[in-house]
């Protein structure tokens, strides 16, 4: 039975990417900033970063999503298949699916659960129905900015690359009308050791988050049958976002260059703990500190350590921690995560 919270950082160095703009300003399409918070001697200050929001790599994990749900057989909506990750905000989206609104607040967990028989994604992704009688999910994955590591933050960089985009020199006009010759843009492109962060709690799959409103047991049993199917998605699409870091705009013709350097993942059984933030390299040993004071402390109020599983990629940084396991890529990584979840 899979089971259990998962959580993973990765620090990756990332040369000129344009994964995410935000605007277009004339002939220059601008790369997304964010200000973060660094340390200063005795005190902080703030500097603009390139950064990639949270909402791309939300994005590209749902899509993955989809396409592992795909080969297990998991239902879709139409939208979602689109990859228009609307979830049904309103009735014109239900009525294309032909679901029922909720009636009243006693009605709200027979509506997420035919919500979540339609669509797998409303269950890993959340939904939230904004109509007269609102219903929320919460997203059982947590994704945030990918943003520069903080205490490497001085090695990233923002620069506009100029290209010209070619028009045929013999192409048709009309009367009067100039030929365009080659249009001149610019690119802003990011450079930067990036980290971001990753979780998922897996015990939240296929388990409607109402806990009022009446029961249908028959749908509620079909739904809890997708379960392992919905969970292996799951672990299907996290793979697919991390080999490679396949996510992001601009990759036809601005693929960066990318290497993963190392990452931190934990499982934990009866238990939530999140990985340190890989800000600077002591966070895979950080980590492995933590979860050692997490078990002593929860052992001290309810005399039963929880199960915490510590896995390591070093990669090409070789920071020589000590997890409890070690592997060589973060696709290994992912694999000895899915071994876990299995044993429990």
């Amino acid at each position: 039975m899979i089971k259990g919270f998962l959580s993973v950082a990765v620090r990756a160095l990332v040369n000129l990417e344009s994964l995410n703009g935000v605007e277009t300003v004339g002939n220059l399409s601008r790369h997304r900033v964010a200000p973060i918070v660094l340390g200063n001697g005795g005190g902080y200050t703030v500097k603009y970063v390139p950064a990639v929001s949270g909402e791309s790599l939300g994005h590209a994990y749902q899509h993955y999503y989809v396409q592992a749900g795909l080969r297990m057989n998991l239902s879709f909506g139409a939208r979602t298949l689109r990859d228009e990750f609307i979830k049904y905000t309103e009735d014109e989206y239900l009525k294309e699916e032909g679901i029922q609104p909720p009636k009243d607040s006693d009605d709200s967990r027979r509506f997420e659960v035919e919500v979540l028989l339609k669509d797998a994604l409303a269950d890993v992704g959340g939904f939230f129905y904004a109509g007269k009688n609102p219903v929320k999910r919460t997203s059982r994955f947590q994704v945030g900015y990918m943003i520069p590591a903080l205490r490497e933050a001085d090695a990233s960089a923002l620069e506009a690359q100029f290209h010209a985009r070619h028009v045929p020199s013999e192409g048709k006009k009309s009367k009067g009308q100039k030929e365009l010759g080659q249009m001149p843009y610019n690119v802003e492109v990011g450079s930067a050791l990036y980290t971001f962060t990753f979780t998922l709690d897996l015990d939240g799959i296929s388990v409607p988050s109402a806990q009022h409103g009446k029961r249908n047991e028959e749908l509620e049993r079909k739904l809890e049958s997708t379960s392992e199917d919905r969970k292996k998605a799951a672990f299907a699409a996290l793979l697919d976002l991390l080999s490679g870091l396949n996510f992001g705009a601009k990759r036809s013709r601005f693929l960066p260059n990318a290497e993963v350097l190392s990452a931190v993942a934990t499982y934990s059984s009866d238990s939530i703990f999140v990985v340190s933030p890989g800000n600077g390299k002591d966070y895979l040993e950080n980590t492995r500190t933590r979860a050692s004071s997490f078990r002593s402390a929860y052992g001290a109020l309810f005399k039963k350590e929880p199960k915490i599983s510590v896995i390591a990629f070093e990669g090409s940084e070789k920071i020589n921690t000590k997890p409890e396991e070690k592997v060589e890529s973060v696709e290994a990584l992912v694999e000895k995560l899915i071994s876990l979840v299995g044993s429990d």
